[in-house]
């Protein structure tokens, strides 16, 4: 945060969008092989509830992302007043729900094409009949 706060500072934004998009890629692929990794220990088990699992996997950076705000909230900040914290808290928690819906929503939609990937490669199994 101390970064951002330096280029908001000495007027160069621009560097902090750029800098942005490489954190959120990097989040993207990091929580997509997590997942496709959980998703696929689970199928080998043959764990059929692997639906919320998936959701839920990388769903839980937005909690990490709410301790970090609450964190921020008591050491860096000095707000004073209860309205206040409560806009800053209810403006965290909005974005929070926002960011658990989407990682949630990628990546289950990643796991169930790279299911229906996997499964239709399973013409090569010998069955028997």
């Amino acid at each position: 945060m101390d970064l951002f706060v330096c280029i908001v500072k000495s007027h160069q934004m621009y560097f902090m969008f750029g800098f942005l998009f490489l954190v959120f890629i990097i989040l993207l692929i990091i929580c997509s092989e997590a997942t496709v990794l959980l998703c696929y220990f689970h199928l080998c088990t043959e764990d059929y509830h692997w639906w919320w699992r998936a959701f839920f996997t990388s769903s839980f950076t937005a909690v990490y992302l709410f301790l970090y705000a609450v964190y921020y909230f008591f050491t860096k900040l000095q707000i004073t007043g209860i309205a206040n914290t409560i806009l800053y808290f209810g403006y965290t928690m909005i974005m929070v729900l926002i960011f658990f819906l989407f990682t949630g929503k990628h990546r289950i939609t990643l796991c169930i094409s790279d299911s229906l990937k996997r499964l239709g490669d399973s013409h090569n199994i010998i069955s028997i009949n």
